[in-house]
């Protein structure tokens, strides 16, 4: 699959409910999308066959090969943090070098598209916005290879 493909992938469940976490076998499914849960539905629907981690913060330490802001592309997942520092509890999908589509992860919300914006917020003012802006590191998506990685997506 290309990446373009998987963009479209994911941009085909837009406006499908978000839930709330609500444990590992929940928000998986187009009855509603955690963040982890929707990236976990689009890499099997896109073939990934081997084993995805459930929660953002393991995806991130497990998964994929980190790469710089400056190198970001299109089927990239970009992480957040809204705690402040750099444990990812948030994760979506590059649909642009500008735009990521996600599960906001609440419900009665939707998956969306945003804008990557980097803000400046003061320490006291840690409201949801630090969740959609401010991202912590960026993911490429790769296969085992025997003892090496591979890029999942051809170009």
């Amino acid at each position: 699959m290309q990446k373009k493909t998987f963009v479209s992938l994911a941009l085909s469940y837009l406006n499908f409910p978000a839930v709330n976490y609500s444990g590992q076998l929940n928000g998986i499914s187009t009855d509603g999308f955690d963040c982890s849960g929707f990236v976990n539905f689009l890499l099997k629907k896109a073939g990934y066959s081997q084993k995805i981690p459930r929660h953002a913060n393991e995806i991130f330490d497990f998964f994929g090969i980190l790469i710089h802001a400056e190198f970001r592309s299109v089927g990239d997942l970009v992480f957040f943090s809204n705690r402040g520092g750099t444990y990812p509890n948030h994760v979506g999908v590059m649909i642009s070098e500008v735009k990521y589509i996600h599960s906001p992860g609440k419900n009665k919300k939707v998956i969306c598209v945003k804008k990557l914006e980097r803000k400046i917020i003061k320490p006291r003012d840690r409201a949801p916005q630090i969740y959609f802006s401010n991202p912590i590191g960026f993911k490429r998506i790769t296969v085992n290879n025997g003892r090496y990685q591979q890029m999942f997506f051809c170009n």
